[in-house]
């Protein structure tokens, strides 16, 4: 029997719609001195405009997990990407509204897109699990989370060259088009895979095996609270600060970092995106190789904590380093630093490791939940810190500092609360049912 690998199809829509969610947010940092010169705004209003995504994206995490297992993957991305279709739209006419009205109209909108695309990775987890057997799913899984650096790789140039040339609006009325055309891709094309007329017997079989694993879990009933328990104890809370702390890397660069090229090294906004490629391109590599090296290190004998906390603190210091951009005056060397700094990102980024090391299978879920939480927590309160702090100092020494500390704070959390990596034993009583 032949596999026929339609699941590779399903990860590929899955991949696109990721890598347009993450092409979204990047819309906004690329053409944000544009935007803040239509709308007539300073560093403030353009912080809480990075933000207001985020502040609705953290609050539907956990009840975008529980619409996904009511209603299932297909139902929910139909509906939501319909509405983020919409929004997307929306953003592409406000320089159309009156002047007092664009930047309230704009924050809106950003905020509702984030209540939209929450669910997206709960989408995408489910997704996996349907039509990935487990041997297969961490490489399934690496391909979907790697959209968020290539997204930039692959858009941002684009996304630069029509915002001179042109208007920054129209980037958004392509990314609807773009939205349209993926959603009736996923209607017409997703199933699960023993509905898909083209999955083939040996697919199916492959599949198969996993479903039997899956029935006899159901049986079991888990009635203690978890989230307190995640909460209280000294490894997971450590887990949960340092990825925050981490995370605030990766939102300067999703926010700020353009206009910080903009207004210190007078460039335009085209040239500003073509940098960008290569911070992302070093974050994108700094991931892939922190896994490799890390599971060299178990096969070597090393420990399992020692395995996982030396990546993540070589990482986490390189991206400290980031502090000498006090000191850079070349647009050059900058870009090369960052480019340490966000492959130092990568390069740490092992906590999505951790979260399916540190608990039993059955708590994954509600500690990826957490874990995203905290992590999208820093999606809030870095653009805004970096806004006031650019707004008031009207440079960005402090905002490198602020950016360097967190690094830094992370290294002493991974490594005084998380002090050994294991499975946290968790109170609760299995009721097994009839």
């Amino acid at each position: 029997m032949i596999d026929s690998k339609i699941r590779y199809r399903i990860l590929f829509i899955v991949f696109f719609i990721t890598a347009l969610s993450f092409a979204d947010r990047a819309i906004v940092s690329i053409a944000g001195d544009a935007i803040s010169e239509d709308f007539q705004i300073d560093g403030v209003i353009l912080g809480l405009m990075f933000s207001a995504f985020s502040f609705t994206y953290v609050i539907a995490q956990i009840p975008g997990g529980v619409l996904v297992d009511t209603f299932g993957p297909k139902r929910i991305h139909i509906i939501l990407i319909a509405i983020w279709t919409v929004l997307l739209f929306g953003h592409g006419v406000t320089p159309w509204l009156p002047i007092s009205l664009m930047a309230t109209t704009f924050i809106v909108l950003r905020a509702l897109t984030g209540l939209v695309s929450a669910p997206m990775f709960s989408v995408n987890s489910r997704v996996v699990a349907e039509w990935f057997p487990v041997k297969e799913r961490a490489f399934a899984t690496s391909i979907y989370t790697s959209s968020q650096y290539l997204s930039v790789v692959l858009f941002v140039p684009i996304f630069g060259f029509i915002s001179m040339q042109y208007d920054w609006s129209i980037i958004f009325l392509m990314m609807g088009i773009a939205m349209a055309f993926i959603l009736i891709l996923w209607i017409t094309y997703f199933r699960l895979p023993l509905e898909h007329p083209k999955t083939s017997e040996a697919e199916r079989a492959l599949l198969q095996e996993k479903k039997e694993v899956q029935r006899e879990e159901k049986n079991i009933v888990f009635d203690k609270k978890p989230v307190r328990q995640l909460l209280t104890n000294q490894m997971t809370v450590g887990i949960y600060i340092g990825q925050y702390c981490s995370a605030v890397i990766n939102y300067f660069f999703m926010t700020w970092f353009p206009l910080y090229l903009i207004h210190t090294s007078d460039i335009t906004v085209y040239e500003t995106s073509l940098y960008m490629i290569f911070p992302a391109l070093g974050a994108f590599i700094g991931s892939l190789m922190a896994g490799y090296f890390s599971d060299r290190l178990l096969a070597k004998g090393y420990s399992h904590t020692f395995s996982r906390k030396l990546p993540i603190t070589i990482g986490l210091i390189a991206s400290s380093l980031i502090i000498s951009l006090i000191w850079i005056q070349s647009v050059i060397i900058a870009v090369i630093c960052v480019t340490v700094v966000l492959w130092g990102r990568g390069f740490s980024g092992l906590g999505w490791t951790l979260v399916t090391e540190t608990v039993s299978k059955e708590f994954i879920g509600i500690h990826s939940g957490i874990f995203n939480t905290f992590s999208n927590l820093s999606g809030i309160t870095t653009p805004l810190v970096i806004g006031y702090l650019f707004e008031t100092q009207q440079n960005f020494n402090g905002a490198i500092l602020f950016i360097g500390a967190h690094s830094l704070f992370a290294i002493a959390t991974y490594h005084f609360l998380v002090k050994e990596i294991r499975e946290f034993n968790m109170n609760f009583k299995v009721v097994e049912e009839s």
